[in-house]
């Protein structure tokens, strides 16, 4: 049944080849096609699920095709320019979009500079984000005053009210912020859910994660990050 929903709603690249140069404009109008079908393909999990882990892959900071990141779905997350230095090998600038927080206010990662930041995309309609819930609240005791942030972008989630009262069964103490799907999919290139974008204390993207993560491994991400 996936696989029906994914053919009905999700142009391929091929498609969206020959639709974008029928058209004129072929660049351009190839990346809004190839936007929507990755659009399109996360609808679709959220209706039909998640998937396991074990089909997720891991996703290298430069969202290569080799790690199962398809260039269609890279968004629009700032790129590198050859003029700038002391760059990470293979990583890329944290996204400067500003969302909204559970209070009402604005936030961004940018604001979290001098921090290691777990970003982790989830949702409250997403089985897989669920059961890592419990582990990003114990990731978040164990760095407790350290210059460590966890926060958790919860995509398409409800209102502010409904999200404490779904997190309140989950003891979940760190920032939220709220986005949209096509924002999960232009911002941060998420192919599916949950998604946890490793961010370090300068501002770059080490590492991007598809599937649950456990405590014990992120700490010890966070861990070469800090040292």
């Amino acid at each position: 049944m996936a696989r029906a929903a994914g053919a009905l709603f999700a142009p391929g690249p091929r498609r969206c080849d020959a639709e974008a140069e029928a058209q004129g404009s072929f660049r351009g109008r190839r990346r809004r096609c190839r936007r929507r079908a990755a659009l399109a393909s996360l609808v679709a999990l959220a209706i039909f699920g998640c998937g396991d882990v074990r089909d997720a892959p891991e996703m290298d900071a430069a969202g290569s095709e080799e790690v199962g990141v398809q260039g269609a779905a890279a968004g629009d997350v700032a790129q590198l320019s050859p003029s700038q230095t002391d760059v990470p090998s293979g990583a890329k600038r944290a996204p400067e979009a500003s969302f909204a927080t559970l209070d009402g206010g604005q936030a961004s990662l940018s604001d979290l500079r001098g921090d290691v930041v777990i970003a982790n995309l989830w949702g409250v309609w997403c089985l897989p984000c669920r059961t890592e819930l419990p582990e990003l609240a114990e990731l978040a005791r164990q760095f407790a005053g350290e210059p460590v942030t966890i926060v958790g972008l919860a995509v398409e989630s409800g209102s502010p009210e409904e999200i404490r009262e779904f997190l309140d069964n989950y003891g979940v103490s760190y920032p939220i912020w709220l986005m949209g799907m096509e924002d999960a999919v232009s911002t941060f290139g998420a192919v599916g859910f949950p998604h946890t974008v490793i961010v370090d204390r300068d501002g770059w993207v080490r590492r991007e994660l598809l599937g649950p993560q456990t405590a014990e491994f992120l700490a010890a991400e966070v861990e070469k990050l800090l040292h």
